[in-house]
């Protein structure tokens, strides 16, 4: 597990997290500053903005710690953190006692910090909370991908091995997987496999650039692998509306249109969309990924360790369109699973369907089990157990999603920070 000790005295810890202003980075943010750390939270300078991040009491929480992605979401997610605190002591108070902001990047060399600023930070940090990465599966630019999320991770890497010894928390996604089939150990690290996209390869060459680089340099590190992460188990709260929301959404307008145009007088249609109806969604509430997380990372013994954070019993893609179609209560309207679709004539409705969820198609025919053993262990007893994707909880996800008209108008493109 590597030679060096890490400072475990009492001590706050002192912690740095990239990507903090993201949906997963801001959840586990949140839940490391009501735990006691003092955080370092690395945030990209926007291009239009030359002036130094100010500490304005407005809207500050929510850009850097709540996300600002919408604010039912920020302000759900402080109630539900917020739970945590003593009623003494506020999430904002917390925040601007024990928050350093600092302006970089990830991609630049010395995280584009200053030389100084990067040596004190060196030297003051214990742990490094690696959340930043380039989440989205289509290619937006020369190399985007290669960019963040490897020679990112790699920057990262260096931080972490100059000055005082730290330990590393890598946020990778069970996805590194790739097309393989059956189930996925988490400690196994197969020869690399055929990838379903750009976002896939690139965490999967990072993760082992992790491994390789902190074993070589003996940096205590552990590894987290979400699943496909949704809105909060509670609330449904979430600032992303990709995944399942975007299925859903293109049924909830579909059935719609359809209403629009023929009144009352819907026909009984069949849609079909790819996909194999026993594939296998890895849904994860966003909640459970987040406690999961800072959970794990406060028990000693997962240094060195990989855990999935994944269902561990996820439904079947038949199973999520049954209810999918009965929250929306979608009448006249029969969707059918086609495993040949492609090789098929598609009506007009059909070819809106595929067009508007190709991003996502390879994951419908996923038959991947992830198993999440090691995870459950160093879990146990702690309280933290993953949901069931019962019909309750899907309607709570949707229910906030309709409500909440599915994010637009709001900005839910994930800055890259």
């Amino acid at each position: 597990m590597g030679g060096k000790q890490i400072n475990m005295g009492k001590r706050e810890k002192v912690i740095l997290v990239t990507g903090a202003t993201g949906f997963l980075g801001s959840a586990i943010t949140q839940r490391l500053l009501v735990s006691g750390c003092k955080l370092r939270l690395l945030i990209r300078k926007r291009e239009n903005n030359t002036s130094p991040i100010s500490f304005g009491r407005e809207g500050l929480i929510k850009e850097l710690i709540l996300g600002n992605e919408l604010d039912e979401y920020s302000q759900g997610q402080s109630r539900v953190i917020g739970d945590q605190l003593n009623n003494d002591k506020l999430l904002h108070e917390l925040f601007f006692s024990n928050v350093e902001v600092y302006e970089g990047d990830i991609t630049s060399g010395s995280l584009g910090l200053g030389k100084q600023e990067y040596k004190r930070l060196c030297n003051e940090v214990d742990e490094v909370f690696h959340c930043a990465a380039v989440t989205h599966f289509e290619m937006q630019g020369a190399d985007e991908h290669v960019v963040v999320n490897i020679k990112g991770t790699e920057n990262v890497l260096q931080f972490a091995n100059f000055g005082k010894q730290k330990r590393l928390h890598y946020i990778s996604t069970a996805y590194v997987a790739g097309k393989q089939n059956g189930i996925i150990y988490e400690n196994e690290m197969r020869s690399e496999p055929l990838f379903n996209n750009e976002y896939e390869r690139s965490k999967f060459v990072a993760e082992r650039l992790v491994i390789k680089y902190a074993k070589s340099n003996d940096i205590p590190y552990t590894i987290y692998r979400p699943g496909i992460i949704v809105g909060d188990s509670r609330t449904g709260a979430t600032c992303k509306f990709d995944n399942l929301y975007l299925f859903v959404k293109v049924l909830f307008n579909i059935e719609n249109s359809f209403i629009k145009n023929k009144s009352e007088d819907l026909d009984d249609i069949t849609i079909r969309v790819p996909g194999d109806p026993d594939a296998l969604i890895n849904l994860v509430p966003i909640d459970y990924v987040a406690d999961a997380i800072v959970a794990i990372l406060k028990k000693s013994e997962s240094i060195g360790g990989i855990y999935h954070i994944t269902n561990p019993n996820p439904p079947r893609l038949c199973e999520l369109r049954d209810l999918v179609m009965t929250l929306l209560e979608i009448k006249g309207i029969d969707v059918k699973i086609d495993r040949e679709l492609e090789k098929r004539s598609l009506s007009t409705v059909e070819k809106l369907f595929l067009r508007q969820t190709r991003s996502y198609y390879s994951y419908l025919f996923s038959r991947l089990r992830f198993d999440d053993s090691s995870t459950q262990a160093i879990l146990r007893g702690t309280g933290v157990i993953c949901p069931t994707m019962t019909k309750e909880l899907v309607a709570v996800l949707i229910d906030f999603a309709v409500t909440h008209n599915w994010g637009e108008g709001k900005r839910t493109v994930l800055q890259k920070v």
